[in-house]
């Protein structure tokens, strides 16, 4: 756990905050939304690989991060979906967020898949690698026909690292 400003802290989830993390992830607006029970069991067996935000005076969920540790490739740390509520956007804090998650996790390297339409997230992995003095590599990751329906844009595969301990 970390405080920043004495205002916000950087925390494990804990099953309880699962609710309030498909919420978030819903009035995003931008983000798939998975099923309640999904972000029960990452908060519950994958919160040592994700991180929430809140604000300490307001008592309110900020942001979130779900991630996991990939089985075949414990050194790297997939981040699965990142929201920040809307009123703390282009605050820095999904930077924070990605930033303490890796150093909690001791990762070598981060890897998330984008859609090429989401700048937003470009920019957020972008700046990652920037600051931290690492390379960013983009890959295939899943093309849209992959996807039920081809109903989802393809989403490509950006790898940062190696993070430095």
């Amino acid at each position: 756990m970390s405080t920043i400003n004495g205002k916000l802290l950087f925390r494990y989830p804990k099953v309880t905050d699962g609710a309030n993390i498909w919420n978030l992830v819903k009035k995003s607006g931008k983000l798939d939304v998975n099923s309640p029970y999904f972000y029960l069991t990452m908060c519950h067996w994958f919160s040592k690989s994700s991180m929430i935000v809140e604000h300490i005076e307001e008592n309110c969920l900020v942001g979130a991060v779900i991630g996991f540790m990939q089985p075949q490739k414990q050194e790297k740390l997939f981040i699965w979906q990142i929201a920040i509520e809307d009123e703390y956007r282009g605050k820095g804090i999904a930077l924070q967020l990605l930033d303490e998650l890796a150093r909690q996790t001791n990762c070598h390297y981060i890897e998330a898949t984008i859609a090429p339409s989401n700048a937003s997230s470009k920019r957020l992995f972008e700046k990652l690698a920037s600051n931290n003095e690492v390379a960013i590599v983009k890959r295939e990751g899943f093309e849209t026909e992959f996807f039920p329906n081809e109903a989802h844009e393809k989403e490509d595969l950006y790898i940062i690292g190696p993070l430095r301990k």
